[in-house]
């Protein structure tokens, strides 16, 4: 990774941008090149959602954004404005919680390595369980309490040391559908309060225009930006009229036949 110059580019407000960038993994005697020439900008305090057929790099491009994985070609610059704040913080799909930890302690841990005091460090984690709707189980265990409790701390956690950045990889992808659809209305309360820079990784085309505000719709492996979409939905969002929306439906049609061309050669 490397700072992102203070140009023209930074000052219209970009936070992160993806230069060329191409990875390749080794395999067995020969190679898979997951992303070939990804260039892709993204704007400070937007949410972005990634979205593209299985096996296409989502995850590996998110990856390389969070610093997990070094591009094989490319760069990737990213502008930092605050030091006292994290860059990214990032949200896996698997409940990437401690299950020895309490749910409170899941959320103080990275507080405390950033150096704040314990006490400030609870009141913290306090309030970002609340704004999860986590309050009264802050003494629980992980392995005592439901996946979708599981992924809302995880979020907290997140959230609550103010990342600049927050890279989400398809995290709500693993839930049941209604309590999928609760905690999209709850990220997009979320957003709508803070708006942070989101990158959000998802599967799913009505998800990425609820909460999106443009969508990069990848290609077939090797993942290559297909098309960027603006979701011409206003803020702030009303989840049951958006989806009600004659707009709404025209637009996830026009996704899927893009997606559908390109799952088509895969």
């Amino acid at each position: 990774m490397s700072p992102l110059p203070a140009d023209g580019a930074a000052e219209a407000g970009v936070k992160i941008a993806v230069r060329k960038v191409g990875k390749v993994f080794p395999a067995g005697t020969g190679s898979v090149q997951a992303l070939a020439d990804i260039s892709l900008e993204v704007r400070d305090g937007e949410f972005l959602c990634l979205l593209g057929p299985s096996g296409c790099g989502k995850t590996t491009l998110l990856r390389v954004m969070a610093q997990l994985e070094r591009p094989s070609s490319g760069v990737i610059e990213m502008r930092h404005d605050d030091p006292s704040r994290p860059l990214s913080a990032v949200v896996f799909q698997d409940y990437s919680v401690f299950p020895w930890k309490t749910i409170r302690d899941n959320v103080i841990f990275p507080l405390l390595q950033t150096g704040m005091r314990k006490a400030e460090a609870r009141r913290v984690a306090d309030h970002w369980l609340a704004q999860l709707d986590l309050g009264g189980f802050e003494r629980a265990y992980p392995d005592t309490v439901s996946g979708g409790m599981k992924q809302r701390v995880a979020i907290a956690r997140a959230l609550a040391v103010q990342p600049e950045l927050l890279l989400m990889d398809e995290p709500l992808a693993a839930l049941d559908a209604q309590l999928r659809l609760l905690l999209q209305e709850k990220l997009l309360e979320l957003w709508q309060a803070h708006q942070n820079t989101v990158v959000f990784v998802t599967h799913s085309i009505d998800e990425a225009l609820l909460l999106g505000d443009r969508i990069a719709v990848m290609s077939a492996r090797p993942g290559r930006i297909a098309t960027v979409i603006d979701v011409p939905f206003a803020r702030p969002r009303h989840p049951d009229e958006i989806r009600a929306s004659p707009d709404f439906a025209a637009l996830r049609d026009e996704i899927w036949h893009r997606l559908r061309r390109e799952l088509q050669p895969a």
